[in-house]
């Protein structure tokens, strides 16, 4: 219960805070009757207050547009990005279905951009982007891995797909996948790995080719060197005739290693040929001038026809390997009597310069035509005729391909000769003027 005395200084408290207010207000209309001016500073008025409200909402809105503008370009950006990605790439909803998909992964499941509609309102299945049924299924159960597991870490899966152009062929592909933000949605990156597995076989074909053909030599050096140093070989005729060979083996070891680094530098673009106008003619005239001794010894009628000031921009040395390449291998196979014949051109109506090595041999089986320039591939018909490293064709496509910028072919038909031909741009007056 209030007692009197507290009853007391409620009333007065009360009383003064009347007469206190009181006051203020009676002060305020004494200053307002003697200075209205400043009584009107120091109310804020109604259109004051107006004007600051529609500044601070300009202000708003302003920040608005340009956050909105911001975020439309960033949208556009992603679209350019997502759409130029040459992988296709999905976005997979929490339930495994496809609710994005660019170009790339459109063209891969045979469907048009124009005419197909992928979005989170039509979420298509990943089977119907991906024709293998157990590669979509894994991918699936992967993403789903993923997104239960709520771990940012890339996932990977491999699959293969049957190549719409070539049956027997197929494609093959690495899916990476992670998540792509809180909602469940993941991203799958379908990257094609077809080329990276047909280098990497090449590469161990290569390795495995190139072993053996080193193993050949090595195993007849070895073999004539131990002869020589166990003093089986008595006879001075022995002797000479075991050095002979140790020493054409090793020829052949340094003519196969030196390809092989040939063929390496070119392919790698870290060979530096020594690039200077040169004339064709010449270079051939001076090849078959130092095989005329070869074509002699089997009987081997080696003509030219080359039409004088043909210039080429070309390494010499290299021009002149790819000439000498082609006539030596025409006399290693053709067979005795038979005939060789080098020709230099000019072309006008491509602008290049072309040699041609004709011979009236054995010619080429149609299997085998596709594929002389590989590395180590040497005809098994005539593996017997002549020895060789199987190189030196490749050899020469790459010095005429790669650093010269031309062509190179053959032509044949099995029993009626061989026509082996290369071309490189032609810098001479005359051609240029055709």
């Amino acid at each position: 219960m209030f007692d009197s005395t507290s009853i007391l200084i409620a009333v007065i408290a009360c009383a003064l805070g009347v007469a206190l207010t009181s006051w203020r207000n009676r002060r305020r209309i004494r200053l307002a009757c003697s200075d209205p001016e400043s009584a009107r500073r120091s109310v804020p008025r109604i259109s004051e207050l107006h004007d600051r409200f529609q500044a601070e909402r300009d202000s708003r809105d302003e920040e608005q547009v340009l956050a909105r503008r911001i975020a439309e370009e960033r949208a556009i950006r992603f679209e350019r990005m997502f759409t130029s990605f040459d992988d296709p790439i999905l976005v997979l909803d929490r339930h495994g279905e496809v609710v994005e998909a660019n170009p790339a992964a459109l063209m891969l499941a045979g469907l048009e951009e124009n005419e197909t509609v992928v979005d989170a309102v039509h979420p298509r299945p990943i089977s119907m982007m991906i024709s293998n049924q157990a590669a979509a299924e894994e991918i699936h159960a992967v993403s789903r891995m993923v997104v239960d597991g709520g771990s940012d870490d890339l996932r990977r899966a491999v699959f293969e797909l049957a190549d719409e152009d070539e049956e027997s062929r197929t494609r093959a592909f690495e899916a990476v996948i992670r998540a792509l933000d809180a909602n469940g949605r993941t991203l799958v990156v379908l990257h094609e790995t077809t080329r990276e597995r047909e280098m990497a076989r090449l590469k161990s074909e290569f390795v495995a080719k190139a072993s053996h053909e080193l193993r050949t030599p090595l195993s007849s050096i070895r073999a004539s060197l131990e002869m020589l140093s166990d003093g089986e070989l008595q006879a001075p005729e022995q002797r000479a005739e075991f050095l002979g060979i140790a020493m054409e083996e090793s020829d052949r070891l340094a003519k196969l290693v030196n390809d092989m680094l040939d063929i390496s530098c070119i392919e790698a673009g870290v060979a530096r040929p020594r690039i200077g106008r040169v004339e064709l003619g010449e270079i051939a005239r001076d090849v078959v001038d130092g095989l005329r001794a070869a074509a002699e010894r089997k009987s081997v009628d080696l003509r030219i026809h080359a039409e004088a000031g043909l210039v080429v921009d070309g390494d010499p040395e290299m021009l002149s390997a790819v000439i000498g390449n082609l006539v030596g291998n025409a006399l290693k196979y053709v067979p005795e009597g038979e005939r060789v014949t080098v020709t230099v051109d000019a072309e006008d109506l491509t602008r290049s310069v072309v040699v041609t090595v004709t011979d009236t041999g054995l010619g080429i089986p149609p299997e085998d035509i596709d594929r002389l320039f590989e590395k180590f591939y040497r005809i098994k018909r005539y593996e017997r005729t002549a020895r060789g490293t199987g190189l030196g064709l490749n050899l020469c496509r790459n010095i005429i391909e790669q650093v010269h910028q031309g062509r190179i072919g053959v032509d044949s038909r099995l029993g009626e000769g061989a026509r082996f031909w290369f071309s490189v741009p032609a810098s001479h007056p005359a051609s240029m003027a055709a």
